[in-house]
């Protein structure tokens, strides 16, 4: 539990520190032009910062659907510290921006993923024996349940394809041996005298 807690601080963090920190850069610019730097913030860098960090999230391999929260967690600082109650709108616009970054990192993840290492990820971990006290009817029922699994009929074809392709290149391999071992016949001479 711990572990996946801070494995969710940093991004819990990024999310606090951009929604606190960057409403407060606008005090930086001539204050005629404050209120339109904070509706730049609020229409374009937030959505667009929740978007990336959406993205990043699910490229690294997390799942975790609870990731739309953090813009949330975000939101609630500083909606009454420097927005009025009406830019909560904007909120429901950074969790749909995460919700996108989300679903197309899952998508960029799982396409850069072969074949093998997404059967890998399918596999259920191996049941325990039955115990003593079932009855060989219960044992036999159970027993689809220890075979491996194949990810899918490509996944299989391919796997068949390999094998035959890596016996296909080991019999190539031992016919050039044989015919380097094996004697070599003279050459008869043409023509005779």
């Amino acid at each position: 539990m711990q572990d996946k807690l801070t494995k969710q601080l940093p991004w819990v963090l990024a999310h606090l520190i951009w929604f606190l920190v960057l409403p407060m850069a606008a005090n930086f610019f001539p204050e005629d032009t404050i209120p339109a730097v904070l509706m730049l913030i609020l229409m374009l860098a937030n959505p667009i910062f929740c978007a990336v960090t959406g993205l990043t999230y699910s490229l690294r391999g997390n799942r975790s659907w609870l990731f739309l929260l953090y813009p949330v967690v975000g939101w609630i600082g500083t909606l009454f510290i420097y927005f009025n109650s009406s830019a909560w709108v904007y909120a429901v616009l950074g969790i749909f921006c995460s919700f996108l970054g989300l679903i197309f990192g899952r998508w960029a993840y799982n396409r850069k993923k072969s074949e093998a290492e997404k059967w890998v990820e399918n596999q259920k971990p191996a049941k325990k024996a039955a115990p003593s006290g079932e009855s060989a009817a219960a044992a036999r029922s159970t027993a689809s349940d220890y075979a491996p699994r194949v990810a899918s009929k490509t996944a299989m074809k391919n796997q068949q394809k390999a094998a035959a392709r890596k016996a296909k290149e080991r019999a190539e391999k031992e016919e050039k041996i044989r015919q380097k071992n094996a004697p070599k016949k003279k050459k008869k001479k043409k023509g005779g005298h």
